[in-house]
């Protein structure tokens, strides 16, 4: 369970502050991280990995620390960046120095999930496509069986197949009581993966929440003809896709990009009422 109380970061004492005052919790499960450029999502996750301080407020994985230097702390929390690098010669070398930090690691796991992207290993790093060496970190930090797993961007440099390999891969390697906070701008990748999300925009959290409370109070139709009862319109070739106060035991598929477009347009206020209403 991560827990954010009030939680600020700057990085100048000047300057705007890059997050503003974030509380949220978030449980168990697969969930979405997003926001325009700039929101603050790669310093959230900066945060929730403990190689950045808050400026003010806290954060708490599982009640504790996650900057902690205890040893009892480390081996809990896995943080893989866009840009992260390997300095050795090749993946296996690597999990036979890294993994040792963490007592939850799969060897298994991490040579099934090497074999399903159709690779050894023992490629040298250096030697490897952009992809193929983010397939090779994807595929060791997903068999680390962490409490808390942050993947930022986790799609970039994947071909069509190795997205779907991904998908597939997440849902075999993620236990029940696993933390997936995943930051992504491309969506619809893993759309289908995803239990709740947490959207940013300029340093605040705008909403968060799970699947479940997004398909109990907003409904996500197609039709030929604009509904005049919608709370957010896009028109599509054919038709119009909208969203739509949800029919009470008629729960729908969320569509986390319309929603995301939908808080991000003049329709915010209307659709964050649905969505915070308890009683919906």
């Amino acid at each position: 369970m991560i827990q954010i109380e009030k939680l600020s970061f700057s990085y100048s004492r000047k300057g705007n502050p890059a997050l503003d005052g974030i509380t949220a919790a978030v449980g168990p499960g697969i969930h979405l991280l997003i926001g325009e450029n700039g929101a603050g999502k790669t310093t959230l996750l900066h945060l929730m990995a403990g190689v950045a301080l808050p400026s003010s407020g806290s954060i708490r994985i599982d009640a504790t620390d996650p900057s902690s230097d205890h040893p009892d702390e480390k081996g809990h929390t896995f943080l893989l960046e866009e840009n992260t690098s390997v300095a050795m010669k090749t993946i296996r070398k690597f999990a036979e120095a890294h993994s040792r930090f963490y007592p939850n690691f799969s060897h298994k796991q991490f040579c099934d999930n090497l074999h399903t992207f159709g690779l050894t290993g023992d490629e040298p790093i250096r030697k490897l496509s952009l992809g193929n060496r983010k397939k090779t970190l994807l595929a060791y930090a997903l068999a680390l069986g962490v409490d808390l797993l942050l993947l930022d961007e986790p799609t970039n440099a994947l071909d069509i197949q190795s997205k779907e390999q991904l998908k597939g891969m997440i849902a075999r390697n993620i236990s029940d009581n696993q933390t997936v906070v995943v930051s992504t701008h491309t969506i619809s990748e893993l759309e289908n993966l995803f239990d709740g999300a947490m959207i940013l925009r300029g340093g605040r959290l705008l909403w968060t929440g799970s699947a479940e409370m997004v398909s109990d109070r907003l409904a996500f139709e197609r039709s030929r003809f604009q509904d005049e009862d919608a709370l957010y319109t896009e028109q599509i070739p054919g038709g119009y896709v909208s969203i739509l106060p949800a029919i009470q035991g008629a729960p729908t598929n969320v569509d986390w990009r319309m929603l995301y477009s939908a808080l991000y347009s003049p329709a915010c206020d209307a659709v964050l009422s649905h969505l915070n209403d308890s009683r919906s």
